[in-house]
């Protein structure tokens, strides 16, 4: 491979500040420009709907950078709007553009706008430092806060609002929050611990209308389809996010239908009019292709972080790998792939959520499991391990306040994935 003498990088988040790393870590001495649409310097986003949320963590806590970061050019402030990928040209909105011989592609998610809630004086999304300041400030003793989405972000903000004194509704697609992400015995726990704060559930629910007051059309309340009419001072929409990408429009490269950045299996982005999904997953049932073909990579172009859509060998599809640790593993493989070094191989996906008093830590792929099995503890105490099973072997592993335990199990887990059992790295 030509040595390389300039990288930019499209992003400068979590999965940005990574593959920087990664790259002078594998020896890249060249020219390094980190793009980013925010002023801010990179910054960790999970405390955002906790500690941060809570001002319990500063907005000094939230930095990632440390004082001996890669040497770089960062143009902060100011997104980029489009990328030639024939020539790897970026793009900027004040008219600036950028040419390197090989791009990352870091821009991370935005948050799914729900139709009849845009984001307004009283109603909130929770993607960016600015977001958890604006909807901090609205949140007092007494308010009535109705939030929208029952996942992750959802019940992370209600037991930050509940700690902050707020009378919390919280709106899910299910009858119980996270059920079907986690499964029926650990949705349920937790779905009781949310109660057991005062939590109120509210789901399957609909919005069919909104009630607003005033010239600055301040949400009052949102009406159900059942004819229910909850009252509301704050609202949060939380109802998922979707790649941050479509400003790449018209680059050359392949999206998926949600958005992502379709890449193979170590991260390289697919230039358009290549092969689709079904029929590579038709050439590698048959074994005409191999294992980690997924059509041709455009030339010096990587995605990581939320944003990309990796070929997953196991499930034979793209798919998107939103987690914190992915964004930081991936990069190191992103970074060998441009410089032609090995980078140390992903483990399995792991994320984690503190709600209350307790710590939540998952590791491996729980969607498609057909068995979950409470395995140490109890749910009755408040603190258990269970793992979940597809066609017998183990694909996740669930930890509530056992972080010991749980950490045996991950180590588990990636041992099972690096000996060919499954393929939950990929």
């Amino acid at each position: 491979m030509e040595r390389l003498q300039s990288i930019i990088i499209v992003g400068a988040s979590l999965a940005g500040l990574s593959a920087a790393r990664a790259l002078r870590s594998a020896g890249f001495t060249g020219e390094l420009t980190i793009i980013g649409a925010e002023e801010h310097r990179p910054y960790d986003r999970p405390p955002l709907t906790k500690e941060y949320l809570r001002g319990s963590w500063s907005t000094a806590a939230l930095a990632l950078e440390a004082d001996d970061e890669p040497a770089a050019r960062w143009l902060l402030g100011t997104p980029a709007v489009s990328l030639d990928a024939s020539v790897r040209r970026v793009v900027l909105a004040d008219g600036r553009s950028v040419s390197a011989d090989a791009v990352v592609l870091a821009t991370g998610a935005d948050a799914v706008p729900h139709p009849l809630l845009p984001v307004g004086p009283n109603v909130h999304t929770v993607r960016t430092r600015a977001d958890a300041e604006r909807l901090r400030a609205q949140l007092r003793p007494g308010r009535r806060l109705v939030i929208v989405g029952a996942g992750f972000i959802g019940t992370e903000v209600a037991a930050s609002a509940v700690a902050l004194g707020a009378d919390v509704t919280l709106l899910g697609q299910d009858t119980v929050p996270l059920r079907r992400a986690l499964g029926e015995p650990v949705g349920d726990f937790l779905a009781g611990e949310h109660r057991a704060h005062g939590v109120r559930l509210v789901g399957p629910a609909r919005i069919a209308d909104v009630d607003r007051a005033g010239d600055e059309d301040v949400v009052t309340a949102l009406r159900l389809a059942d004819g229910t009419v909850l009252p509301a001072d704050v609202v949060v929409v939380a109802i998922g996010s979707r790649a941050a990408t479509g400003w790449l429009a018209g680059s050359g490269l392949r999206l998926a239908p949600e958005g992502g950045v379709q890449c193979d299996a170590i991260g390289r982005a697919l230039a358009e009019g290549t092969a689709d999904g079904a029929s590579i997953g038709r050439a590698l049932a048959d074994g005409t292709a191999d294992g980690a073909l997924t059509g041709r990579p455009a030339d010096g172009i990587v995605a990581v972080g939320d944003c990309a859509a990796w070929w997953d060998v196991g499930r034979g599809t793209y798919h998107r790998l939103e987690h914190w640790t992915g964004a930081v593993e991936r990069a190191d493989v992103v970074a060998g792939v441009l410089l032609g070094t090995p980078g140390r191989p992903a483990r399995a996906p792991y994320f984690w959520s503190d709600q209350y008093d307790l710590r939540v830590q998952v590791a491996g792929v729980v969607a498609g499991h057909d068995e979950l099995r409470i395995e140490e503890g109890s749910l009755a105490d408040r603190s258990f391990l269970a793992r979940y099973y597809r066609a017998g072997a183990p694909v996740a592993v669930l930890g509530v306040n056992q972080p010991r335990l749980f950490t045996r199990a991950r180590r588990a887990l990636d041992r099972t994935a690096d000996d060919g059992g499954t393929a939950l790295a990929s």
